[in-house]
């Protein structure tokens, strides 16, 4: 991403933030980035356009920074630790981007950007599930669903705290703290041998999104982030679980140069032959790099 259209989805973030997506004009977004209304138009097609980017660019930053985590080196807990510390700090880094949700939570967006609002909604959960599932293994898997959602629900709740309210906290603190808490949870309900309020049936519903057949047109850097969640979900060998985590890596980092090498990813798509989950991702990577 240039620039200039970086300049004008940051301006247009904390102009949505203050005033309102509704309440801010195409010209208004043009004035504040120092650049004519015409200039906005080269970058983006309408305003739905500009908030349509504003979703999938701040989910590909927090993508790009979970990616440059080495998070192998770390313990189960404390990846999960880790994970929750990034969102954080992420979080905070882009507080209109947060803001801008909360004021616009209640209007109808559109069905694209509704549908990438659930995209992300449903990638987030399911990496909390992978973390879980990592930490407490096959036992938790009944619990897993409710387990996400206390999380989810646990961490969400003290960002909202610290963002919209000003509370100060110690962000610093926080994943070990709700991760403590976590494991009282789970170690509750499996001794106490606790009934799911959310069944894996119906929860199976709630992921489905997430499956292959739902990531025509979205951004290379989600692509590649839903095909390492899904990698970690298959049974593999651990070798050859590894190597594809790897090349998926790899390819996260290729996109952060200003022109990826498109014989990088020709050459290195071969790598995810073979494993027909995968497949549907290798393909809209292909369209979405034009490399056809």
């Amino acid at each position: 991403m240039n620039e200039k259209k970086k300049l004008i989805l940051e301006t247009a973030m904390q102009l949505f933030a203050k005033k309102g997506f509704h309440s801010t004009s195409i010209q208004e977004i043009a004035n504040e980035s120092g650049i004519s209304k015409g200039a906005v138009y080269l970058h983006f097609q309408s305003k739905d356009d500009v908030l349509y980017s504003i979703f999938s660019y701040y989910y590909e930053k927090l993508q790009q920074k979970v990616a440059e985590v080495n998070l192998d080196s770390y313990t189960p807990e404390e990846r999960l630790q880790k994970l929750l510390q990034t969102q954080a700090q992420e979080i905070l880094h882009h507080k209109e981007f947060i803001i801008m949700q909360f004021r616009e939570q209640a209007i109808a967006m559109n069905k694209d950007i509704d549908e990438l609002i659930m995209k992300i909604r449903i990638n987030s959960l399911q990496t909390l599930a992978s973390g879980l599932k990592d930490l407490y293994g096959d036992r938790i898997t009944p619990i897993l669903p409710d387990c996400v959602l206390l999380l989810d629900g646990m961490f969400s709740s003290y960002m909202k705290l610290i963002v919209l309210q000003d509370i100060e906290l110690n962000v610093e603190q926080l994943p070990a703290f709700i991760m403590s808490r976590m494991h009282d949870v789970v170690e509750g309900m499996l001794r106490n041998h606790t009934k799911p309020f959310l069944p894996l049936d119906q929860a199976y519903s709630i992921y489905q999104a997430t499956q292959p057949d739902s990531c025509e047109q979205t951004s290379p850097i989600i692509l590649l982030s839903e095909m390492e969640t899904t990698i970690n979900q298959l049974t593999m060998k651990d070798r050859k679980k590894e190597e594809l985590i790897e090349t998926v890596r790899f390819l996260m980092k290729e996109l952060e140069n200003e022109r990826p090498r498109s014989f990088i990813f020709k050459g290195m798509l071969h790598q995810f032959e073979g494993v027909p989950e995968l497949d549907s991702y290798t393909a809209n990577l292909v369209d979405a790099l034009d490399l056809d």
